[in-house]
């Protein structure tokens, strides 16, 4: 590649302020004006809004005044959360920096992308995204990929003087760009400046929508059903209309999609904390679903911080194989060995510089599985020096049989040890020749020798993977190393994988996407234990991932290059580490900042941690709107066919008051709740599983029944014992706001007893339940309060009764959670 001076750093500072940041344009973060407004548009507000009308035109004021009263509540706690949540949102964003290296003042440095100018020099290498708009100055085998801008996704090759594009990927080779235009300026700017693409909604939001829904039909059904026997029994059409509002606005949980976005913003911030970046906020959740675990070794399971132990080879030869090769990667490690073991080394590299000229270079690619440098020496001879796969360098070395086989078994006695191993070669090349092809890799090598590696593995690792052991989380090996030396790291992690579960990269080429599905679902049915393909290529890991997910798993990926993209976005979660190709990263769901495999199991812990407490809110909110419907459609029913007269046991006020000002606390505390003790303990949930599962309609059902008809049964007691309709309302309007701040702590672990978790650990649930309480209370201490809801003072033996009545019901939902266990475990 060519040497370059590139702009000074000031020169770099003035044209920033000229040109400003190089950033594409997008829609502002929404204003919190705009976010406490969105709150209103909302079919049910709209519903609430025109209820209010008419009560105020019917002049019923106390009721329009609760109703907007209700309105205004929503909207704060609505706001309050979704703002939370954009801000959230928003700091996230900001943690993603992408860099560049850029040439500056005739030296290579990393620039943050947004900070890259016009005139700019860039080196851009396989695997890198462009950063701007430019011309190419220098190149060697460079392709582009321009797919995101013509649609082509064959990669095109790209020589000196043409365009480059920012937002295309370097497919191959490598090049240098100067840059011309930036930001708004480039291409992808002016695209971005036309279209605005409105966000797409995440799978769980698109479900939960589906689920509010169907939820609306079914309410719709309900209050219809209210009205119309309401007016059969001869109620007032003002009192059922308003009672049908209120139930509508009750039972449907307007604020369920606002609490979602909540949890999984927090989910997200957990995750954070741990070193893991997720980049949007369906993956937090769907973190927790993971079911199988595609992992590579080196970086992951190991350190992938290879250091030279042993070298097989003539010392001479293997630095000469170094200075003609100073750009690869697994030849740089390879430095500090030859510094410490050579005494002459700097006489050496002086020697090799001013009589060796660097003519060509093949990139290493998984395809080719080498890295090869073309020079020219002082007397015009060339020679090829060559780095890789040793097998591969052996088979073409001029080698006899025989020395082939030693050096094949000393290959596969170091890396059942759990070494890594590259092979070294070289070749005369013809006179004259200025550039190397594959051709002249492929046979007549001279072999000169092997440079061994150490790899240690992660501190910490083998304690995760027993987590996801525990967690019932499949765990699959993908890397292109020798079978031997995973199987050695494997082993010393203590995962158990035995012949049967090894397949080979040659192996799985030659399989059909179904015949790997079988392979799998035959290993997997033989018993536990981890699954290793060896030898493998990038592209192979997409045939894997589509197999494991046509056997029914939710497959979590984990990839670092460019070749790795397609298995990325393929995955229901992709992973890479902070050190990935800005291609993977883009492809990916989360990133490891610190490159551990821990933190993939505390992101499948904080996603199961997620997906526990959708469900908790989902629950309690139900519980406690259904509670409500079966009061009053069950008044309504015993009215037509017992009771002639018997009015509705709450009002329209009193509903609203309930389902908005005393339970609106709890649901909100639920977003943060911990983590159950068992929750790495469990096996992962079925991928079909939906949000509201059957036993959760049953507890549902369940709740709702007894909550409301014991409301109802001591509304009718206290109506034919004393004939007040004011007195035996107090009692429904309490029992029903009160039961739900109660059970709320039963509701925490969901289907296990609540003793077995600190009741009281959530302290925001217990200062909401506290609040909720304080609202419950204060219609009947505050005497403008009491007429507005036209209720009586209780006295201590009557609130007695409904604390008494609430832990009833508190007995009930954990009799119901345990005989759904013992059924569960029948």
């Amino acid at each position: 590649m060519q040497a370059l001076g590139g702009l000074t750093s000031d020169e770099a500072s003035s044209r920033l302020k000229k040109y400003g940041p190089n950033v594409l344009p997008e829609k502002p973060p929404p204003s919190s004006f705009s976010i406490f407004f969105s709150q209103f548009k909302n079919p049910l507000v709209y519903v609430l809004v025109v209820a209010g009308a008419v009560t105020f035109f019917l002049q019923d004021y106390s009721d329009t005044a609760i109703i907007f009263f209700v309105v205004l509540v929503n909207s704060i706690l609505g706001y309050v959360q979704e703002k939370k949540a954009s801000n959230t949102l928003e700091s996230l964003k900001s943690l993603v920096h992408p860099k560049a290296v850029v040439i500056r003042a005739g030296k290579k440095v990393d620039v943050d992308v947004e900070n890259i100018v016009p005139g700019d020099q860039v080196i851009l290498s396989q695997g890198g995204k462009v950063p701007a708009d430019g011309v190419v100055i220098s190149a060697n085998r460079f392709q582009a990929e321009e797919a995101v801008l013509t649609g082509e996704s064959r990669p095109i090759d790209k020589g000196i003087d043409e365009k480059v594009f920012m937002g295309t990927l370097v497919a191959s080779g490598e090049a240098v760009m100067k840059v011309t235009t930036t930001g708004a300026d480039t291409q992808m700017g002016k695209i971005a400046l036309s279209v605005q693409d409105p966000v797409e909604d995440s799978p769980l939001t698109r479900q939960l929508k589906l689920f509010s829904n169907q939820l609306t039909k079914l309410v719709i059904a309900l209050i219809t059903f209210v009205f119309i026997v309401g007016l059969v029994a001869g109620l007032e059409v003002v009192e059922i209309f308003k009672t049908s509002v209120a139930l509508a606005v009750s039972s449907i949980p307007e604020g369920l999609l606002i609490a979602i976005t909540v949890v999984l913003a927090i989910g997200m911030q957990r995750i954070l904390k741990k070193k893991g970046l997720v980049r949007n906020l369906v993956s937090a959740e769907t973190l927790g679903g993971v079911t199988s675990l595609c992992v590579d070794k080196t970086g992951t399971l190991t350190h992938g911080k290879l250091e030279v132990v042993e070298v097989d080879g003539e010392k001479e030869e293997l630095c000469l194989q170094y200075f003609a090769s100073p750009d690869d990667p697994v030849m740089q490690v390879a430095k500090s060995w030859l510094e410490t073991n050579l005494d002459d080394y700097e006489k050496r590299k002086r020697e090799f510089d001013v009589n060796t000229k660097h003519l060509d270079v093949i990139p290493f690619s998984p395809e080719n599985r080498y890295y090869a440098t073309l020079v020219k020496h002082k007397d015009g001879n060339r020679e090829a020096f060559v780095n890789g796969a040793p097998e591969l360098l052996v088979e073409r070395s001029k080698l006899d049989a025989e020395k082939k086989g030693e050096i094949k078994e000393e290959i596969k006695k170091l890396t059942t040890s759990g070494k890594r191993v590259i092979g070294l070669a070289k070749k005369i090349i013809q006179e004259g020749k200025d550039k190397l092809n594959e051709k002249d890799i492929e046979a007549e090598l001279v072999w000169v020798g092997l440079l061994v590696f150490s790899d240690p593995v992660r501190v910490g690792v083998r304690t995760a993977f027993e987590h996801t052991k525990s967690a019932g989380i499949k765990t699959v090996v993908i890397t292109g190393d020798y079978a031997e030396t995973a199987m050695a790291v494997m082993n010393e992690l203590n995962m158990q994988v035995s012949e049967d579960r090894v397949v080979m990269g040659e192996t799985l080429e030659n399989m059909s996407e179904d015949e790997v599905v079988k392979k799998l679902e035959g290993i997997y049915r033989k018993g536990d234990g981890a699954v290793l393909f060896a030898r493998t290529k990038p592209e192979q890991k997409l045939k894997v991932v589509y197999a494991l997910q046509e056997s029914g798993e939710i497959v979590a990926m984990m990839g670092d290059g460019v070749n790795d993209a397609p298995a990325l976005h393929k995955a229901d979660i992709g992973i890479v580490v902070g050190e990935a190709t800005d291609v993977a990263k883009e492809s990916a769901d989360l990133i490891l900042l610190d490159s551990s495999f821990e933190t993939i199991v505390d992101a499948v812990r904080e996603g199961r941690g997620i997906f526990d407490n959708i469900r908790k809110i989902i629950l309690y909110l139900m519980c406690d709107a259904y509670a409500e419907i079966v009061a009053v459609i069950g008044a309504i029913m015993i009215s037509v066919t017992i009771m002639s007269g018997l009015p509705l046991p709450v009002t329209a006020a009193q509903i609203l008051w309930i389902n908005i000002v005393s339970d609106g606390f709890p649901h909100l505390a639920l977003t943060v709740d911990p983590k159950s003790k068992d929750i790495m303990d469990r096996p992962p949930r079925l991928p079909k599983d939906p949000i509201v599962a059957g036993w959760m309609k049953g507890l549902i059902a369940v709740v709702s029944i007894i909550s409301g008809l014991t409301a109802l049964l001591l509304f009718i007691h206290y109506y034919l014992s004393t004939g007040s309709i004011e007195l035996s309302r107090s009692f429904a309007f309490a029992i029903l706001g009160v039961n739900s701040l109660v059970y709320v702590f039963s509701v925490r672990t969901l289907t296990r007893p609540f003793w077995e978790e600190n009741p009281f650990k959530n302290r925001w649930l217990n200062l909401a339940v506290l609040a909720g309480f304080v609202f419950q209370l204060l219609p009947f201490l505050i005497t403008p309060l009491r007429g507005f809801f036209e209720i009586e003072m209780l006295s201590l033996s009557q609130w007695g009764l409904v604390l008494a009545a609430s832990l009833v019901m508190f007995a009930a939902i954990e009799t119901v959670k345990g005989l759904l266990r013992a059924k569960a475990v029948a």
